[in-house]
């Protein structure tokens, strides 16, 4: 299968989820109060910040990611928060390795917020090892932002 349909696929599985997390929200809303885009903005990429340098920590995970969280991974499976979770804190890298964003882009539509970018891996040193391009989607739910899907695809080189 080619680059551009898979990442078609991938597309069409986001905005769906999008658009169902868009409708679960909106039936058991309560009012938030006021947030500017800007405001909003910077909290997710905090909180990418944080997810990143936690992704192995069971307890911030747990804090970062929604009861309905989902994580589609190469297997073919979709991976719960409590899946994801296990499995992110029984397998963490090489203690050597640093890991930090490249083109990290943020869009809010209301209480839903999108962000794409890259996670560059690095080597003591600071060899650039390994790049995943990634979309995360996020809900401001409960007074708070949580992440509802995850999806990464580890990079190729040209």
């Amino acid at each position: 299968m080619s680059y551009l349909k898979i990442m078609a696929k991938v597309t069409s599985v986001l905005i769906g989820l999008v658009a169902l997390g868009w409708l679960i929200h909106t039936s058991t809303a309560t009012p938030a109060p006021q947030r500017s885009a800007e405001q909003d903005r910077q909290a997710l990429i905090t909180l990418e910040n944080d997810w990143l340098k936690h992704e192995h920590d069971a307890a911030a995970l747990e804090r970062i990611l929604a009861p309905d969280f989902v994580h589609p991974v190469a297997t073919g499976d979709f991976l719960d928060k409590g899946q994801h979770i296990h499995y992110s804190s029984k397998h963490p890298p090489r203690g050597n390795l640093k890991q930090r964003f490249d083109n990290l882009t943020v869009r809010v539509y209301g209480d839903v917020g999108i962000v794409n970018g890259i996670v560059v891996t690095s080597d003591e040193r600071n060899t650039d090892i390994d790049r995943t391009i990634f979309t995360d989607v996020f809900v401001f739910r409960d007074g708070r932002w949580q992440a509802i899907n995850a999806q990464e695809t580890k990079m190729e080189k040209l």
